[in-house]
């Protein structure tokens, strides 16, 4: 009989590039990088870190202890991060695609107007969005793409009516009954407690507040996003004018009986931004580069969520406008008043119209 080999077996689990097993599930504290970025593009993005991350552990760089949540369900670290109070606490390098404060005002105050964020953002951004203002005058936050909102028409159901050609022509009363927003709601509930706060801001903002209620008296019913692609052009389709996102609006099958419209006074620019500690700006470079570098501006542009990277934003249509409210409004106490006033009406109105509803289980 031969002699035994002795296998040495691994006693602890190899590293990984995201996630701590000593860090509960959902803190937003102690991270060097806390990423978010769109459904459709977190995979790839998050799978492209971890390749970057692992090249760099290679070649000697210290571990970043990073955490980018898939969508699983459940409360999220972004869900905690208003609730931070000390500088060490928040995450070195935050890249987010959500539109909530990220820090509550005494944090604002006391770190953010002090200078302790950077938005590490290059020069070279094409002319539509440095025109639409994307660029943080003070330096604070950064943006590396951003998800235009456009319409999607459906001709057919539209009928004789004209294809409306700028978001004031959706406060015409030809098109009752005919807009569907964003928005979901557990099935029994109320209220809506998911919709598009982003497009009634905007809308309100661009548009006055005599068009923006218009607006709302036209609503037809809202869907989730993802939906609307599916059911524009169908027997089914809840609306003749669905309002979404550019890279979704364009997931639509049906060409010969749906139509993008790009609104004359441009699309919505919904910005994915970045902050930086300015103290930890050295060790975070190279996750945040990757956000503006060539390859990642490439992808991006292809996937219809075009790049503020030099030389970015390719796919953009030629002549195209982009619309964002600016970051000094949305920092002045002016803001929130006005969120609350603009979803109000929102649900006013959907409470006093019979919606058509697409619930989520």
């Amino acid at each position: 009989m031969g002699a035994l080999t002795s296998i040495a077996l691994a006693t602890e689990p190899p590293p990984r590039a995201f996630g701590d097993a000593l860090t509960p599930r959902a803190s937003a504290r102690g991270w060097d990088f806390l990423g978010s970025c769109p459904a459709s593009l977190r995979m790839k993005m998050r799978d492209d870190l971890s390749e970057l991350l692992r090249l760099r552990r290679l070649a000697g760089d210290e571990r970043l202890k990073c955490c980018m949540p898939m969508g699983h369900g459940g409360r999220t670290p972004f869900d905690r991060l208003r609730f931070i109070r000390e500088l060490d606490d928040f995450p070195k390098l935050l890249v987010s695609s959500d539109h909530g404060n990220a820090f509550n005002r005494a944090f604002h105050a006391r770190h953010v107007e002090s200078g302790a964020f950077a938005s590490l953002q290059p020069q070279g951004a094409v002319a539509a969005f440095v025109e639409a203002g994307l660029i943080d005058p003070r330096g604070w936050i950064g943006v590396y793409a951003a998800a235009p909102f456009v319409m999607l028409v459906d001709r057919v159901r539209l009928g004789a009516r004209p294809i409306p050609e700028s978001w004031a022509d959706l406060a015409d009363p030809v098109y009752r009954g005919e807009i569907a927003l964003s928005g979901w709601r557990p099935r029994g509930a109320g209220r809506w407690g998911a919709y598009n706060q982003f497009f009634l801001l905007t809308a309100s903002r661009l548009l006055g507040e005599r068009r923006y209620r218009a607006i709302l008296g036209n609503l037809a019913g809202l869907a989730h996003s993802a939906q609307m692609p599916r059911l524009a052009g169908t027997a089914s389709s809840l609306a003749a004018i669905y309002i979404l996102p550019w890279a979704l609006a364009d997931l639509c099958p049906r060409r010969d009986r749906t139509q993008v419209v790009w609104p004359r006074e441009g699309a919505l620019a919904f910005p994915l931004w970045m902050t930086a500690q300015a103290a930890h700006r050295v060790r975070v470079a190279p996750l945040a580069d990757h956000f503006f570098a060539p390859g990642t501006a490439r992808w991006l542009d292809h996937n219809l969520y075009p790049s503020l990277a030099p030389g970015g934003g390719a796919k953009l249509p030629p002549g195209a406008r982009l619309f964002w409210p600016g970051w000094d409004f949305l920092r002045s106490r002016a803001a929130a008043a006005e969120i609350k006033r603009v979803d109000a009406l929102f649900h006013a109105a959907t409470e006093r119209i019979d919606l058509g509803v697409l619930t989520c289980a």
